[in-house]
């Protein structure tokens, strides 16, 4: 018989007992299973299973696949396990439909209260391009949540909703919609400016669409690569990939700079950029950083750039 003593927040440390089984025959997912038995608010996706390590000074080991056994992360009989509440889970595809779904609807309603907010102005070529350059990016991102993007997880914490719908309907559907669809940007204001010429507007459409059809290509080839937990992660292919390490990021950013340039610089393009740009640069370190860990780095990552050439 294997025994494990788990330490759980409001009922302290509660023993869970598996007869006539050993540590190589007892999943984490088991453990998760008995928790929850004894304590049903903790579903397996709200816990977070952790094991000491050798060291005092050392971090605690997750226990992050349900699929592994005990012996698989050297807990045997007797070990003492500690349990953090992730709190109450979504799941990830509904993450991503959320915070998409947002600019959808906010950045066109925006153009139309502009009227009331501003008084009445007749909107330029650009103002209307913008709006359907924004809605056509985030209904493929929602097509994509649906249909392309597999997920590593089964869901996160309800909190991570709450803080990203918060900045994709805020910047993209609140402050790119008060910045851009204003008077200063309307026909009379543009009349004889470069930014609501139907050449300036069709290259610079063409330009996003363009990146939004290759960050689609790399999303395709991403999902064709997943591997099921607990296996082995595949590098990325296709194009782009061969000189990029996170060539969808990279895409992605440059739709993004797009709309900063199609606008003439609008604030709230350049937020939007500056704040993008940041977060998809640290998210391809960490992956960088997980490709030389997994995989021989002369193949890849190699010399790729991690995601913004020639300076990253």
């Amino acid at each position: 018989m294997v025994s494990v003593t788990v330490s759980i927040p409001g009922k302290g440390a509660q023993s869970f007992d598996f007869p006539g089984r050993t540590s190589t025959s007892v999943t984490v997912g088991d453990v998760k299973a008995a928790i929850r038995a004894k304590v049903p608010k903790f579903v397996p996706n709200r816990q977070r299973l952790t094991a000491p390590s050798g060291g005092e000074k050392d971090k605690p080991l997750p226990l992050t696949d349900e699929s592994k056994t005990l012996a698989d992360y050297g807990v045997e009989d007797g070990a003492k396990l500690r349990l953090k509440d992730l709190g109450y889970q979504v799941g990830y595809r509904w993450l991503f439909i959320w915070e998409y779904i947002g600019p959808i609807f906010i950045n066109p309603a925006l153009l139309y209260l502009s009227q009331y907010i501003w008084g009445p102005y007749e909107p330029s070529n650009l103002q209307l391009t913008v709006r359907n350059l924004i809605v056509a990016h985030f209904v493929k991102r929602e097509l994509e949540s649906i249909f392309v993007h597999k997920f590593s997880r089964p869901s996160v914490p309800l909190t991570f909703v709450i803080r990203n719908c918060a900045y994709y309907w805020g910047i993209t559907g609140g402050l790119i919609g008060l910045t851009l669809y204003r008077p200063g940007y309307g026909a009379v204001a543009l009349k004889d400016s470069i930014l609501n010429t139907p050449q300036w507007l069709t290259f610079w459409t063409v330009f996003i669409l363009t990146n939004e059809l290759l960050n689609l290509n790399t999303h395709l080839n991403q999902a064709a690569i997943r591997t099921p937990p607990g296996q082995p992660r595949n590098y990325p292919t296709g194009f782009g990939f061969q000189w990029i390490v996170c060539a969808n990021y990279f895409f992605e950013t440059m739709g993004v700079l797009g709309l900063v340039i199609i606008t003439g610089g609008d604030i709230g393009t350049i937020v939007y950029l500056l704040i993008a740009s940041y977060f998809m640069g640290l998210w391809a370190g960490q992956k960088y950083r997980r490709y030389k860990k997994e995989h021989d780095p002369k193949v890849f990552p190699g010399k790729r750039w991690v995601v913004y050439p020639p300076f990253y």
